[in-house]
């Protein structure tokens, strides 16, 4: 998404700030909490010597502040250059799988950063990873969430494809408690509404469907990762094991602005299939680790202590 500052003949710095503070007030997720005028007031104030753009940025900075949300935030070109280099690099983290517990498949899904092309990587190892685990008949699936910082969740959920079932998996809920879109999958692809968001598709049926999983998170487990995990809450044969996440289920929009900055605007809450809602606040394991003792442990006694679905539907013991 793109924005160009209003040109205008009080000053550059003025028109830049303008231009932010009307996204801000139209679009951010946490907008109801300011006083607008005021806030419009005292930005201006502070910048009524500037005469250029970059003397808003510190303006900027303190309304940020005032929202509140720690998923927004404002990269100047600088900052936004870098990220858009790290986007373009094709390498990067891809989930892999092992064979742990006597039987049970272990998917380690990492953080999906980057353009295009690294999301296609992303989608092809890890479902060839999930391919390579399905050929053992798993008894159950333990899906490893932690340290997952983010990125994308389309690439995330589309390798996860085969664990999530079909239909609706969970939705953006905007400020006014309105559903701005709903995440679904269709023949292995992942969608928003209408528009398809997977790089490939990745359409592939389990040898056992709908298996136990359970799923692993961190306080590292954040963003889209966090948008991963949510995909599978309220799924019947589910259980999460760990420690809180990070607390950043939350919906952005990058916006570049003139100068070649990036305004990152948190626009939406994030719910889950049953219509659970989740937002800045961290998502408790269903099962906390205590301690050091490792969550990969708790999480295969569970998968063990699974019982067989009977005719009538699934079920799982916890």
């Amino acid at each position: 998404m793109s924005v160009v500052a209003p040109s205008g003949e009080t000053s550059p710095a003025r028109d830049y700030l303008e231009a932010v503070l009307d996204l801000l007030e139209e679009h951010a997720l946490n907008r109801d909490r300011l006083d607008w005028a005021r806030v419009r007031r005292d930005a201006e104030a502070q910048i009524a010597d500037a005469t250029a753009t970059e003397q808003a940025y510190g303006a900027i900075d303190a309304v940020l502040d005032l929202l509140g949300d720690p998923h927004t935030f404002f990269l100047r070109p600088q900052g936004a250059e870098e990220v858009r280099d790290q986007e373009a690099a094709p390498a990067g983290p891809v989930p892999t799988g092992r064979l742990i517990g006597g039987g049970f498949a272990h998917l380690i899904v990492p953080e999906a950063d980057g353009g295009t092309e690294a999301e296609g990587r992303y989608i092809r190892e890890g479902a060839a990873a999930v391919r390579d685990l399905d050929r053992h008949h798993p008894k159950g699936w333990v899906v490893d969430l932690r340290g997952n910082t983010g990125g994308s969740m389309y690439p995330m959920l589309t390798v996860l494809a085969p664990l999530l079932g079909h239909g609706h998996l969970g939705s953006f809920v905007d400020a006014a408690g309105e559903v701005s879109g709903r995440w679904l999958l269709r023949d292995g692809v992942v969608y928003v509404d209408d528009e398809a968001l997977s790089a490939a598709p990745h359409p592939y049926p389990l040898a056992e469907p709908e298996p136990p999983v359970a799923v692993l998170i961190d306080g590292r487990t954040m963003s889209a990762g966090e948008a991963a995990l949510i995909a599978f809450l309220g799924m019947p044969r589910v259980r999460t094991f760990g420690a809180p996440t990070a607390g950043l289920a939350t919906g952005n929009a990058a916006i570049d602005l003139t100068d070649g900055a990036v305004l990152v605007l948190t626009v939406a809450r994030e719910a889950d299939r049953t219509g659970r809602l989740y937002g800045n606040a961290p998502i408790a394991p269903d099962r906390p680790t205590p301690g050091d003792a490792d969550a990969l442990t708790d999480a295969v006694a569970w998968l063990r202590s699974v019982r067989t679905p009977s005719p009538g539907g699934n079920r799982a013991n916890g």
